[in-house]
């Protein structure tokens, strides 16, 4: 179902997409994860929803105690409390190796403050390492595939993501779409994040493209539509259930099928 539809004013040649929550599956497997740590500590199911709960928020609350400059650089490239429970970092990258030092740390302290808040026993290193282990599969939207290879006949194909190197792109190997895309723009590469401008330029130059000429697609009307916006180019937003829409997309739709109509009809 489509919200709202306007008049494409450039023939698109690339279309742009976000990777999590968008092509792929962010916040379920994060749950995922978190329910698996907790039952591996408690077999009674009220407690271990508990855990489970009292993790998460520990997640982002520890990940706001950061040191300033690693939490700046965080929140710049668009990486997530969730995300560094798992990520790798890049010691040659001077913010990189900063949330390197103090991740073991945060990933400790998470799962002791909410093993002690639920008055449970367990190692917290094992936890943090089983979490990783759950959280390291990579689902796709059941129409993720049948779009791309669609749009693939007829468009360039970028990735326009906000996060650190290693950890999207071992998203984007681990769920096979890497064989769709002609370019893959991450925030922690280009070293800008959506909604800034600047990453839309840089991917758009890849493509070889001009970037009026392209689309955006995805979930984050805050970072994906507003980035869009900010470059001066049109938006798909597609509603996952997880973020509030904040920016006036050109399209929204409740699935990525719903996108073929529209590019058709303005083709």
């Amino acid at each position: 179902f489509a919200f709202k539809i306007s008049t494409l004013q450039h023939v698109i040649q690339a279309i742009l997409f976000d990777l999590d929550e968008t092509l792929i599956y962010d916040e379920a497997v994060c749950d995922h994860a978190f329910k698996i740590c907790a039952l591996s500590v408690t077999n009674d199911a009220a407690t271990a929803s508990s855990l489970a709960v009292s993790a998460a928020a520990h997640a982002r609350r520890s990940w706001q105690a950061l040191p300033a400059a690693a939490l700046e650089y965080a929140n710049r490239i668009g990486h997530s409390a969730f995300e560094g429970l798992w990520a790798q970092y890049d010691s040659s990258i001077p913010s990189e190796a900063l949330l390197e030092s103090v991740i073991e740390d945060y990933r400790l302290r998470t799962w002791s403050a909410a093993l002690e808040e639920c008055g449970l026993h367990g190692d917290p290193a094992q936890l943090a390492t089983l979490w990783s282990t759950m959280r390291s599969r990579y689902p796709l939207y059941p129409d993720a595939d049948e779009l791309l290879v669609r749009l693939k006949k007829s468009y360039k194909l970028g990735i326009v993501t906000n996060g650190v190197r290693h950890l999207q792109r071992r998203k984007l190997e681990g769920c096979g779409l890497m064989n769709w895309f002609d370019a893959v723009a991450i925030s922690g590469e280009v070293g800008i994040g959506k909604p800034e401008r600047g990453i839309f330029d840089w991917v758009a130059g890849q493509l070889n493209v001009s970037l009026e000429d392209c689309v955006m697609v995805g979930d984050n009307s805050a970072r994906d539509v507003q980035g869009g916006i900010n470059a001066g180019i049109q938006t798909v937003y597609i509603e996952r259930g997880f973020k509030p829409r904040t920016a006036s997309a050109t399209l929204e739709v409740k699935t990525l099928l719903e996108i073929l109509p529209w590019l058709e009809s303005n083709a």
